[in-house]
């Protein structure tokens, strides 16, 4: 059985290095990381965590909490709980899913570390004004959010890059000859409650595209096929349609997709339809296929790991912020109409 002493000689670095990534206590270079990673795969070399944790007094725990937004069909989100917790046994450490309600989170979060049963809390579906994050703050707690509040100036985060993601939407709609777009986002609730994402893409969207010239509309709707298809009748059945939709609403965007087809229109002939901050599974749900910008959820999990473990090692380093943007898949889902007559 492959010891950290082996794993040191077959990376090539001293045994302190390999104790410190693997403990969390000092930061090690993002190289060196590497090939202590590569070497321990090679080996088959697995920490005994147990064993760490009574060394070093941690838990060797890391608390993730979802708030009870409504988002269903949100896939990327159960991608970033997956490459938390893949990064987090990589690195040593058990990722656990505390299921706390909303209303009870923010106290229950700060005893949860400091009650010694987890080293630090990893915070999804942030909301602008979260109180989760002010209760952390005061506290002390090690924390780090996948998301951003209103001023996130002094907060360590990961999150999606909406306006470069819109806007990279937006510019390909245009550069296709398209001039008039309809954002179907998310429902109003979500708004009201702050949540980030609806708010962030309901305002960037009217701006990016204002900027570019589009004639613009917007619709909130409820995650749901029915809504979907609710709104394809209301909208294509009249006699302003859009030539092309952007969709950040998984659910409601397969049900008007869906609709618009049993109303014999032809996607994209009569109409183009994106979908932003999205997963190929969605996209591949109606036919064609949508064009879409998926959301690197796996990165953003093992992203956050990382920031949230280099804060526990330094905690008077810099805040973790970091932007990740989203991929391009291109369906055939987008008409070039610069061709039309």
């Amino acid at each position: 059985m492959a010891t950290m002493s082996d794993v040191a000689r077959h990376a090539g670095v001293a045994l302190s290095t390999v104790s410190y990534m693997l403990s969390g206590d000092k930061p090690v270079a993002a190289a060196t990381r590497e090939r202590i990673e590569h070497a321990m795969a090679e080996l088959g070399y697995r920490p005994n965590a147990i064993a760490r944790s009574l060394a070093s007094r941690r838990t060797r725990i890391l608390a993730l909490h979802l708030p009870e937004f409504d988002v269903s069909a949100g896939e990327t989100v159960f991608e970033i709980v997956r490459g938390a917790y893949d990064r987090a046994a990589e690195r040593g450490y058990l990722l656990t899913v505390w299921p706390i309600a909303s209303q009870r989170a923010p106290q229950e979060l700060r005893d949860l570390v400091g009650q010694g049963h987890a080293d630090g809390v990893l915070l999804v579906e942030v909301a602008l004004d979260d109180p989760r994050i002010d209760s952390l703050q005061t506290s002390g707690v090690p924390f780090l959010s996948v998301g951003r509040t209103r001023d996130p100036s002094q907060l360590s985060y990961v999150d999606i890059d909406f306006e470069a993601t819109i806007a990279q939407a937006l510019d390909t709609l245009a550069a296709s000859g398209h001039r008039d777009v309809m954002l179907i986002g998310r429902s109003r609730a979500m708004e009201a409650e702050g949540y980030g994402p609806a708010v962030r893409s309901h305002e960037d969207f009217a701006r990016l595209a204002q900027e570019r010239g589009f004639e613009h509309r917007e619709y909130a709707l409820e995650p749901s096929p029915q809504a979907g298809r609710d709104l394809a009748r209301e909208v294509c059945g009249s006699s302003r349609r859009p030539d092309a939709v952007m969709a950040m609403n998984d659910l409601a965007v397969v049900g008007f997709v869906n609709e618009l087809q049993v109303m014999g229109l032809d996607l994209p002939a009569d109409l183009s339809v994106v979908t932003v901050v999205s997963s190929r599974r969605t996209a591949s749900m109606t036919s064609p296929s949508l064009t879409a910008w998926q959301a690197p959820g796996e990165e953003m999990g093992r992203r956050a790991v990382d920031g949230l473990l280099d804060q526990l090692a330094d905690p008077h380093a810099p805040p973790t912020q970091v932007l990740v943007t989203c991929t391009q898949y291109d369906g055939g889902s987008v008409e070039d109409r610069r061709r039309s007559p």
